[in-house]
C-alpha cells in the first residue's frame, strides 16, 4: 500500500509532482497509466509515492475524468489521492477533482471526501491570493496561458473554475485567515464543512502558508471520518501528505539477500554477514529437494514484514552443512525457478531497498521472474561480483549486487551488501520511472 497516489494530466506535471515528493523524503515513482491504469496496481507495494500520467489534459471532460477514476481504482487503498493540475489551471481542472472526489468516496465505503484546492506554487512564482492565481503577479489572462493554442485560460478565478466545469461546492479560505492565528483558520475550515463544501480553495503566497492550511485541514477533521484528497500542483499534496503524518521512507526499506549457492565459502560469507551485520537468516522451505513456493513466501512475508530499513534479510538454500544435499539435474533446474518465485510474490507486496544474489542460476532466475531484460553495471565490487541496476520490467531501477557461489573470501558478502546499501541510499531520493510488464 502506498502512502500517496498522484494521478497527473500530463508528464511534465506528473515528474514534477514526483521530484516535490522524492525531496520530501518519500520514495517516488512516475507511472504513464493513459488508458492502461493496471500499471499502477504493479507499483503501489513498492513505492511511498505512486504519480500516474494520465495524457488526459487537452480530451474531454468526460474522458479525463474516466481516466482518473480507472487510476484511482487500481492504486485503492492508499493514504491520500491528489489530482495534479496545471499551475495556470489548463485543462479538465474540475472534472478531474469531481473525478476523484467521487472516486476516493466511493473506495472508502461512502465517506465524505473534501478536495483541499491549493493551486499555489510559490517556487515556480504561481501564487493564489483572492481565490485568483496569478502568473509572477500577474492573472492568467494576462500572460501568455491565455494564448495556449489548446487549452488556453480565460479566468484566473479558481472558484468559478471549479464550480463552472463541475458543479462543485466550494468555500474559499482568504490569505488574512491562512496567515493570521490558527485557530481561526480552524475554525474557518470546520464552519466550511459544516456548511457543506466538497472542495475548499486556500490562497497561498508560500511554502509556509501551504504547511499551515494543510495542518489546519488535519486539525479541523481530527476525530472525524471525513477523508482528504487534493487537487494542486505537488506543493500542497506534499504538505497535506506530512500534516497527515506520511513522513515518507527517509530512511529507507530493508535489503533483501537470496541465495541459491550450497558451497562452504558461501555459508561462511553468510555467516559473516549475520555476524558483522546482524542480517536475519531464514531457510528456504523444502517440499522434498527443490523450495515450497507458497510455505517460502511466507517466511519471506514474515521477515519482510518485520524488518526494519536497515535490516538485511536473507533467503538460502543453505545455511549450514546439515542442509546439503545432492539434487538431480531436474531438481538443480527446478530449485532456483522456486526460489525467484517466492521471492517475486514478496516484491510484490514488499518494498526493499536492493537484492543481493548470490549463485549463478538463482540469479538469472529471479531476473527473469521480475521480468528484467537485464542488468546495467556500475561497479565491480571485487573481482567477479559487480552491482547496478535492473533494466526493464516493473523493478526497472532496482539495485542489485550479484556474484557466484565461489567468489570472494569470508568477507566479500559483507562488502558486497556493504556496497548496495551506499548505492541504495544513493538513489533513494531519485525518482524512477516505469512501465507495465504487462503486455499490451
Amino acid at each position: 500500500m502506498a502512502d500517496v497516489l498522484v494521478v497527473a494530466d500530463d508528464l511534465t506535471g506528473a515528474n514534477a509532482a514526483a521530484a516535490g515528493f522524492a525531496r520530501a523524503g518519500f520514495r517516488s515513482v512516475t507511472a504513464s497509466a493513459g488508458d492502461r491504469a493496471d500499471v499502477v496496481a504493479e507499483m503501489v507495494s513498492r513505492f511511498d509515492v505512486v504519480v500516474a500520467t494520465t495524457d488526459s489534459r487537452h480530451l474531454g471532460p468526460s474522458e479525463a475524468a474516466r481516466r482518473v477514476a480507472a487510476v484511482v481504482r487500481a492504486g485503492w487503498p492508499v493514504h491520500l489521492v491528489c489530482n495534479r493540475i496545471d499551475t495556470t489551471l489548463r485543462g479538465n481542472v474540475g472534472a478531474t477533482t469531481r473525478a476523484v472526489l467521487e472516486e476516493v468516496s466511493a473506495a472508502s465505503d461512502g465517506a465524505r471526501v473534501v478536495v483541499l484546492c491549493a493551486p499555489a506554487h510559490p517556487a515556480a512564482g504561481r501564487q493564489t491570493i483572492g481565490g485568483m492565481q496569478l502568473l509572477g503577479g500577474r492573472r492568467l489572462e494576462d500572460t501568455e496561458a491565455a494564448r495556449d493554442a489548446r487549452t488556453p485560460v480565460r479566468s484566473s478565478d479558481v472558484v468559478d473554475l471549479l464550480r463552472d466545469q463541475a458543479d462543485l461546492g466550494v468555500a474559499a479560505i482568504p490569505l488574512d485567515l491562512v496567515t493570521g492565528h490558527e485557530p481561526a483558520l480552524v475554525d474557518e475550515l470546520r464552519r466550511a464543512l459544516a456548511a457543506g463544501a466538497e472542495v475548499v480553495v486556500a490562497d497561498a503566497t508560500t511554502e509556509e502558508h501551504l504547511d499551515r492550511v494543510a495542518a489546519a485541514c488535519v486539525a479541523a477533521t481530527a476525530g472525524t471520518d471525513l477523508v482528504w484528497a487534493t487537487s494542486d500542483p505537488g506543493p500542497a499534496s506534499v504538505a497535506l501528505a506530512r500534516a497527515l503524518g506520511l513522513a515518507g521512507s527517509a530512511d529507507g526499506a530493508p535489503l533483501l539477500a537470496v541465495s541459491g549457492s550450497a558451497t562452504e565459502l558461501t555459508r561462511t560469507q553468510l555467516h559473516q554477514l549475520s555476524v558483522e551485520r546482524g542480517a536475519i537468516t531464514h531457510r528456504a522451505v523444502r517440499a522434498g529437494a527443490v523450495p515450497d513456493v507458497d510455505a517460502t513466501a511466507r517466511v519471506l512475508d514474515e521477515a519482510l514484514s518485520s524488518a526494519g530499513p536497515k535490516d538485511v534479510v536473507v533467503l538460502a538454500t543453505v545455511l549450514d552443512e546439515s542442509d546439503v544435499w545432492r539434487p538431480t539435474a531436474e531438481e538443480a533446474d527446478a530449485i532456483p525457478r522456486a526460489l525467484a518465485r517466492a521471492v517475486r510474490r514478496n516484491l510484490e507486496a514488499h518494498a526493499v531497498d536492493g537484492i543481493f544474489t548470490t549463485g549463478g542460476d538463482v540469479t538469472a532466475a529471479v531476473l527473469a521472474e521480475l521480468g528484467s531484460h537485464g542488468l546495467e553495471i556500475s561497479d565491480e565490487v571485487v573481482p567477479l561480483a559487480v552491482a547496478g541496476t535492473l533494466v526493464g520490467g516493473p523493478w526497472d531501477g532496482l539495485q542489485i549486487v550479484t556474484k557466484g557461489g565461489l567468489v570472494g573470501d569470508a568477507g566479500t558478502t559483507v562488502a558486497c551488501v556493504d556496497h548496495l546499501r551506499r548505492s541504495a541510499e544513493a538513489r533513494r531520493r531519485q525518482v524512477t520511472a516505469v512501465e507495465s510488464r504487462q503486455p499490451y
